[in-house]
């Protein structure tokens, strides 16, 4: 029976995933197979496994290297899993080794336990920008991910781009009706901190830019997520216009990197986009 699934970035991937082993069985389904308070035991034990394993993977060991803590347990074969997002690999991952895993209880586990600024693709879109706008120049690079200490009782703000009076975050489109409320809830809570902002610097100091990735209007699948990409598109023009904030539309990662390129000043241009 498979009980575990260990997972690590191949190729592409390396930007946008996270090394990590997690349980296929939950609580519910155990306790079906094997009663309360063996089930209990149980899910303790595979917590236990994947925790050790995850940790063995952060530190660099490769699944091919990972054995369990435990006896009883074993490490199957390697498979490459291809998706647009964590949750379609780890719904592909769960579904061929067993019928018994949840993909969906996966996914909502590690996002609440994790609390990431970011969802994945907006994560991988800001790796590819910032290589395609700095590459290795430091003091391009350290405009990225700018915390901001504002004056007063105003909580710090973590900025996804900063640069002179230009205060930028970066969000994207979802490409599944499951990825929507993660995308909205990120959009929501970045145009947030950049209304703290302003707020906070007297208005006329900053000048705040919400930066949309819009490839998921080519990669969604169906009809139905397409639509759902245009939902939020929408929805987005007239947040913005709320928070009075500017929204820059990048179909691309070299098409956002040229955006921002254009908000500095020309004094300021002298690194070519590649």
């Amino acid at each position: 029976m498979v009980a575990l699934v260990a997972l690590e970035p191949h190729e592409a991937s390396i930007q946008s995933l996270t090394a990590a082993t997690y349980p296929v069985l939950r609580l519910n389904r155990l306790r079906a197979m094997l009663g309360r308070q063996r089930a209990n035991a149980a899910q303790g034990v595979l917590r236990e496994v994947a925790d050790f394993m995850s940790t063995r993977q952060r530190a660099g060991l490769p699944i091919s290297e990972l054995r369990p803590p435990f006896h009883g347990f074993s490490v199957g074969p390697t498979f490459v899993g291809r998706g647009f997002s964590l949750e379609q690999l780890l719904d592909a991952a769960v579904r061929s080794v067993t019928a018994f895993g949840s993909a969906d209880e996966m996914i909502e586990e590690e996002e609440a336990s994790a609390a990431p600024r970011h969802t994945l693709r907006t994560s991988g879109f800001l790796a590819r920008l910032k290589r395609h706008l700095a590459g290795d120049n430091e003091d391009l690079r350290k405009r990225f991910e700018r915390r901001l200490q504002l004056p007063g009782d105003t909580p710090e703000v973590t900025v996804d781009y900063a640069h002179e009076r230009w205060l930028v975050q970066i969000t994207s489109l979802p490409t599944t009706q499951r990825q929507a409320m993660n995308a909205q809830r990120e959009a929501q809570s970045k145009l947030f901190e950049l209304e703290l902002a302003r707020r906070a610097m007297d208005g006329n100091l900053v000048l705040p830019v919400l930066l949309l990735n819009e490839d998921g209007l080519n990669d969604a699948g169906t009809d139905e997520s397409r639509a759902e990409g245009a939902r939020m598109q929408e929805r987005l023009v007239q947040l913005s216009k709320s928070f009075d904030t500017q929204l820059l539309h990048a179909a691309s990662a070299e098409q956002g990197a040229r955006l921002l390129f254009d908000l500095a000043p020309p004094s300021d241009r002298r690194f070519a986009v590649l």
